[in-house]
């Protein structure tokens, strides 16, 4: 029980060390010292990709894990329902909100205001779900199930 917990903590703390890093610092860095808006922007996306792709292999083993290791009772405890509106969301980020921002992307050049004004839609929507994704991850960190096994 003891190496699941730890196990558990493990991959939570990758997951969102890992959005925190990219979200909160490399994109931010990236943008403030490449100069070039697009090149930054495609590294940023190519960035967001990887830590997505990260999330949903670690989300995934852990609601795995979640599952077989609780059962049945799994579905009463807040913190299952919090990992699985994590995986939802990142399941979204990666299959909806990412490729619309990219296809829109192909858009802008012609500055057309009403592809100018849902590019920032989807921007704002994605650094808002974003900032709720790390934040609900960050207390899945601090937090435990009470479980008695």
């Amino acid at each position: 029980m003891k190496a699941n917990l730890l196990s558990e903590r493990l991959l939570l703390t990758l997951w969102v060390g890992s959005l925190c890093a990219i979200g909160y610092i490399a994109v931010p860095m990236a943008f403030a010292t490449l100069g070039d808006m697009t090149l930054a922007g495609d590294y940023a996306g190519k960035l967001f990709s990887a830590v997505n792709m990260l999330g949903l292999g670690c989300g995934f083993v852990l609601f795995i894990s979640k599952l077989i290791s609780i059962g049945k009772p799994v579905l009463g405890l807040w913190r299952f329902w919090v990992l699985v509106l994590m995986l939802s969301l990142t399941l979204t980020f990666s299959l909806y909100l990412q490729p619309e921002i990219a296809a829109i992307k192909q858009l802008t050049s012609a500055g057309d205001s009403a592809v100018l004004d849902r590019f920032d839609f989807f921007h704002t929507l994605s650094k808002n779900l974003y900032m709720f994704v790390t934040l609900l991850g960050l207390a899945l960190v601090v937090s435990s199930d009470k479980v008695e096994a």
